[in-house]
């Protein structure tokens, strides 16, 4: 996608009909991805603003006057989850830890509620009063239920996706039979901020724009969004240049894709899909013993078992499950 059509797609509040021309090079789907991804980073921006004194204050006596964060919120065009944590935080003093707690709370069901909360932070005891408990838990319920975007089900969500794509990458470095150690593996070795897969072999991929130019890839990044130039050259620049530092050069992938010519390091190769032609060391090819199918070959499939499961946090993880 070339900076034309991605300042378009900002310009947009809906998707173009079928037949209007320009016809845009993404999907409906993709479109509400990049939209959701450019408010919800709109909102994020917007928090400094919103909790300047000047508009705390005015907020705080709207609240007073028996308005709920979540009315406040919307007449302001602002997360009302951002907005109730700001007012928590400025009419009561509490920390952001018991505020997420509240909030946690406030996703329960409602049988399960504790009525009164008491937590020790930093080695001293931080209480919420059964009323103020009572008072607040409906409030953050409804801004929750309210907040598409920086809600704690929307964080759930966009977690969930991730962890979807770096299965599906894990799952393709396997079946290319390619060396690699994960995340976790990296973690467990007790190494932080670490890429999602470290290959032990590295590999080589071609550039699109330079057939003849190979890049090397020590490492690889998934990212379940689309790749503007704000999030790159800002948010996640010096999270993969710190990769580079550490392990060389890598790849990042943006499943959702991204704007053409991001100024990058010529370390990091950006693509939206794991490349099909990749070179190993030495022209070692690891399917090199794997039967490929051909045209025309009879291939028999069978069933396999779905299954979804829950962790404590009610994140889904679903897995395939094979019984033969």
């Amino acid at each position: 996608m070339d900076d034309r059509e991605y300042e378009r797609i900002c310009s947009l509040t809906a998707f173009p009909a079928a037949d209007a021309t320009p016809r845009l090079s993404v999907t409906e789907e993709r479109f509400v991805i990049i939209k959701k991804q450019l408010h919800h980073r709109h909102l994020r921006l917007a928090l400094r603003r919103h909790g300047q004194d000047r508009h705390l204050t005015r907020y705080l006596a709207r609240r007073a006057a028996g308005e709920s964060s979540c009315s406040i919120a919307t007449s302001v065009a602002f997360s009302p989850c951002m907005m109730a944590r700001l007012l928590l935080k400025a009419q009561y003093g509490w920390s952001k830890t018991t505020i997420a707690k509240l909030f946690k709370e406030a996703m329960k069901d409602r049988a399960r509620l504790d009525g009164k909360v008491r937590w020790t932070i930093g080695g001293s005891s931080q209480v919420v009063s059964e009323e103020d408990y009572a008072k607040v838990i409906p409030e953050i319920r409804e801004c929750i239920d309210a907040d598409e975007y920086c809600s704690p089900l929307a964080d759930r969500v966009r977690h969930s996706i991730g962890q979807e794509y770096e299965d599906l990458l894990l799952m393709t470095l396997r079946n290319r039979q390619l060396l690699f150690e994960s995340e976790e593996m990296l973690r467990e070795k007790g190494l932080s901020k670490t890429p999602d897969v470290r290959l032990l072999l590295p590999i080589g991929v071609r550039d699109p724009k330079n057939g003849q130019q190979l890049h090397v890839v020590n490492w690889i990044d998934s990212k379940a969004m689309f790749g503007d130039r704000y999030t790159h050259e800002t948010e996640n620049a010096s999270q993969l240049q710190g990769y580079v530092n550490r392990f060389g050069p890598g790849m990042v992938i943006y499943w959702f894709g991204y704007v053409a010519q991001l100024s990058s390091d010529s370390d990091v190769f950006v693509t939206d899909s794991f490349p099909r032609e990749i070179f190993l060391p030495g022209a070692f090819d690891p399917l090199a013993s794997v039967t490929k199918v051909r045209k025309g070959d009879v291939v028999e499939l069978r069933s396999a078992k779905v299954q979804t499961d829950f962790d404590e946090d009610w994140i889904p993880m679903t897995s395939v499950v094979c019984e033969w």
